[in-house]
């Protein structure tokens, strides 16, 4: 009897303690920076990737087109960026890889060789890219690109070059403003990096 007697009065302490802390509505600024609070959380949820490396079949790697080609592909959003860097792995040139996605499923992709080992672009324009994206009604682009490393025991190619930062503020600017979110990610060794 004198448990259910505590218990009551412990409920009772919450609910007078709840209601007293939720009289008044929120503010302005309290309704702002819960509403960005949420969207915080839930693009981390829609962006949270599998970082366990994948091996791709060397076949598929093998027949990439370098001078660029559309592929038809059906992988979970979450595991892309870890099948991409695959695709990237052990290539001695740069290669670029830019993929559509909707309903956290990437379902086309474009690769292309880069001119060298130091330099990659695509030969998708940004017109073409960002009219590509309206017409599949896809939510988010995502572009790959690795930095070819001679040496891993030496050198760490993980960091943005000072053009993949400014190619990617570019591309960010445009295509958010068309309403599609932009993620970039540097490949190196089969592992993709943000």
């Amino acid at each position: 009897m004198e448990i259910l007697i505590a218990f009551a009065y412990v409920f009772a302490i919450i609910i007078f303690w709840f209601t007293i802390t939720h009289l008044d509505p929120l503010t302005e600024e309290e309704i702002r920076a819960l509403a960005a609070k949420r969207r915080t959380n839930k693009i981390q949820i829609y962006y949270a990737f599998n970082r366990s490396e994948i091996v791709v079949d060397p076949i598929i790697k093998n027949k990439m087109n370098p001078n660029g080609k559309f592929y038809s592909v059906c992988e979970d959003l979450d595991r892309f960026p870890s099948y991409a860097a695959g695709l990237l792995k052990y290539k001695k040139h740069e290669w670029i890889i830019v993929a559509f996605e909707r309903n956290r499923k990437v379902d086309s992709m474009w690769i292309n060789k880069g001119l060298n080992r130091e330099c990659v672009s695509c030969n998708l324009d940004l017109d073409q890219i960002r009219n590509l994206a309206k017409q599949g009604n896809y939510t988010s682009v995502l572009i790959f690109h690795n930095h070819p490393n001679s040496n891993p025991n030496f050198y760490d190619c993980r960091m943005p070059s000072f053009q993949d930062l400014h190619s990617s503020l570019k591309y960010a600017k445009e295509l958010n403003s068309t309403g599609h979110n932009f993620l970039e990610f540097i490949c190196e060794r089969g592992k993709p990096y943000r």
